[in-house]
Parts: structure tokens; C-alpha cells; sequence
């Protein structure tokens, strides 16, 4: 009996636990795109370091655009327009040095950034961003895009192609 009531222990809290996975899944969709699961295993495009403390996007910045972010970036026309369902995510990373060598350290957060036609006020993008578990964290897509606005013939993205 009692490992009757364990198994029925377990399964209540694994349903409990995907329930609140689908959950966050479903808040993230609210309120800006979800944080795709292999963007690892996209294209990584940039490294950068923001070192000043008091900037907003302070720390390491790993760079990952799906394949039809990486189009828009090769494109050779100008203005560069992405198309619908270009994504890039930037896991960021605190600044770590140690004996002479900087790179990243612990996980800050991760920003995306979704090509979404229909979000006119910012310039076609939609943004989110989500702490180092994965937890969606409020974002102000105005912010976001002031900053972003500064790149109007690049179709509001920061970065570009490097070879």
C-alpha cells in the first residue's frame, strides 16, 4: 500500500511540475516569445563583452541566430528586412577574469528577439527575456527597442555578418 501511495505521490508531482512548466511556457507566450529550447545549437554570430557595470546589457553576450536570422544577416541587400520567425538569443553571462583571461562566468539571463510583422511599435520585433533557470522575466518591449531603434538599415538587429 505504501508504495502504492509513493507511486501516486510521484506521478501527482510530476503532473504538478509539467503542469507548471506548460505554465510558464504559456505566461512566456503572453507576454513576448518563448525562449526556444536548442538555440544552442543555432548559429552562434557574436561575442561581446558590456563591461560598464551601470549599462543595462552589462556582462558576456553570446549571440544565436535560427536559420532564417542568419538569411537576413548574409543578405546582401540594403536595407535588410528579416523575415517573419527570425529569432536571435543572447545568453548573457557575468564578466569573469581570472589570471589574465576574461570570459563568462555565471548566467545572467537570456534576451530573444522574434521578427513578429504585426509588432508594429517595435519596429516588427518582439522581445523577452528569461533568468538563468529559464523563468520568464518582465521585459518593457519599448525599452528594449530604443535601443534597437539606433539600427533602422539593419532592420532593427545590433549585430551583423561576420565572415
Amino acid at each position: 500500500m505504501l508504495r502504492r501511495v509513493s507511486r501516486a505521490a510521484a506521478a501527482a508531482v510530476a503532473a504538478a511540475a509539467l503542469a507548471a512548466l506548460a505554465g510558464l511556457a504559456a505566461a512566456a507566450e503572453k507576454g513576448g516569445p518563448a525562449l526556444p529550447r536548442d538555440y544552442r545549437t543555432w548559429r552562434h554570430v557574436r561575442s561581446i563583452a558590456v563591461t560598464d557595470p551601470d549599462h543595462a546589457m552589462y556582462g558576456f553576450h553570446d549571440g544565436y541566430a535560427n536559420e532564417a536570422a542568419a538569411r537576413g544577416l548574409r543578405a546582401r541587400a540594403r536595407p535588410v528586412r528579416f523575415e517573419d520567425g527570425a529569432t536571435f538569443v543572447v545568453s548573457i553571462f557575468e564578466i569573469e577574469s581570472r589570471q589574465g583571461i576574461t570570459g563568462a562566468g555565471a548566467k545572467r539571463r537570456d534576451v530573444v528577439q522574434v521578427k513578429d510583422h504585426t509588432a508594429t511599435e517595435t519596429g516588427g520585433w518582439r522581445f523577452a527575456a528569461f533568468d538563468a533557470a529559464g523563468t520568464p522575466i518582465p521585459v518593457d518591449a519599448a525599452a528594449c527597442f530604443s535601443c534597437h531603434a539606433a539600427a533602422p538599415e539593419r532592420d532593427f538587429v545590433l549585430t551583423g555578418w561576420r565572415e
